[in-house]
């Protein structure tokens, strides 16, 4: 989960600072800004999707799949 949370905040803020310098036509200092204000959030919104989507469906308890075991 944090190499996919890295990963993904590398390009989000790789990103962000080509395309502000190149695209948007910032200052060379603020894209440089970007790149780790963009990287961090990337990386703290993948990690947390990524929490939020593990603790949806928990798995069944051990005494519910032996009963389930049981009776089939």
């Amino acid at each position: 989960m944090a190499w996919v949370g890295l990963i993904s905040g590398f390009f989000g803020g790789l990103l962000a600072a080509v395309l502000g310098y190149t695209v948007f036509a910032l200052p060379l200092w603020l894209s440089l800004a970007l790149y780790p204000l963009v990287g961090s959030l990337a990386l703290f919104a993948t990690i947390g999707v990524l929490l939020m989507r593990g603790r949806t469906d928990p798995p069944p308890p051990p005494a519910v799949l032996t009963a389930e075991l049981e009776t089939a």
